[in-house]
């Protein structure tokens, strides 16, 4: 189970890493902040520089911790409320990928909740530091803490707009 634990982790947490640094440094060929901040702007998020940043950092810094299993609670609130706000942006294309849906992110959000109520594993370092806050309190209290901030987010935006093309930040 561990290792499982440790795979989940390591694809969910640096596939964000990933999406994260795109966002702030450009990295990967992207746009960087600057293009990141445009979409947010597209899509109503004000202010959008500051959205697109506090995005960057929450999809790096949760990536990050998620896969070391640091911090795990952190990470799943971070990352819970990301993809939260990304399924609620993308509800009205519907659920496939091929029509710019949520299908991608909603499988994200399930695994990190996953996460939430399982605990990083062993193979963590929150196990060697002896932090445990997972079961099913703390999973329903991380998982819904985090959901409701992706929802205010999302309810923040100025208007209603859909998603734009496949592959925006």
């Amino acid at each position: 189970m561990d290792i499982g634990l440790l795979i989940l982790r390591l694809a969910v947490g640096l596939v964000m890493a990933y999406h994260g640094t795109e966002k702030l440094f450009g990295w990967w060929g992207a746009d960087g902040l600057k293009g990141a901040a445009a979409f947010f702007g597209r899509m109503g998020y004000r202010p959008p520089l500051l959205m697109a940043a506090v995005a960057g950092l929450a999809e790096t810094a949760g990536g990050l911790l998620l896969a070391a299993g640091a911090l795990t609670p952190l990470a799943v609130l971070m990352l819970a409320g990301t993809f939260a706000n990304i399924v609620i942006l993308h509800l009205p294309n519907g659920l496939s990928r091929r029509r710019n849906g949520f299908e991608y992110e909603l499988v994200l959000l399930a695994a990190t909740c996953c996460l939430a109520f399982t605990g990083p594993g062993a193979l963590a370092v929150d196990a060697l530091l002896g932090l445990s806050l997972n079961g099913a309190t703390w999973g329903a209290a991380l998982v819904g803490a985090g959901l409701l901030a992706g929802v205010v987010v999302s309810a923040s935006r100025t208007r209603k707009v859909s998603a734009g093309p496949a592959g925006a930040p």
